[in-house]
């Protein structure tokens, strides 16, 4: 834990990042604009996007076998089409959908997310109880959204 608690606060001190509170008060996510984008339409909580993305851990875990910059998903052009993703969904991370909320169409950042807007205290296994994510882990994320599908405007 404190290999993350470290990193991240290289990031926060990190003039190139700026900060995004979580809507819930658990945190702050911070990033940092690598492609800015060119879409009008406002992604809100009721919003589905398309977008490709990878994540990647920003520290070590011996005990795991993972080290820093070990990819651990990715959905990219190459994969095929992107991915949808409605911003209220159970499934996404809470630092998605507090980054999700200030992006346009065209926009692509590097996201870094802790573990409180991640996966939490018990990370992620797979289905057969393997850890996919441990817990505690500060997490990094390129993620760019391709298209903006409005819901509901209220």
């Amino acid at each position: 834990m404190q290999a993350n608690i470290g990193v991240l606060n290289a990031i926060m001190a990190n003039p190139e990042y700026k900060e995004i509170p979580s809507p819930g008060n658990e945190g702050s996510i911070y990033y940092k604009v690598l492609n800015a984008g060119e879409g009008i339409d406002t992604i809100r909580y009721t919003s589905m996007v398309s977008c490709y993305y990878q994540g990647w851990f920003a520290a070590d875990y011996a005990r795991y076998n993972i080290k820093a910059g070990d990819k651990f998903d990715q959905k990219l052009f190459d994969d095929g089409p992107p991915s949808f993703f409605t911003i209220s969904s159970t499934g996404l991370i809470n630092g998605w959908k507090a980054a999700l909320q200030h992006m346009v169409k065209g926009d692509k950042w590097e996201i870094w997310v802790p573990y409180q807007l991640a996966y939490g205290r018990a990370g992620q296994t797979d289905s057969k109880g393997n850890v996919v994510i441990p817990g505690y882990s500060t997490l990094v994320f390129e993620l760019e959204v391709i298209n903006v599908i409005k819901i509901d405007d209220q």
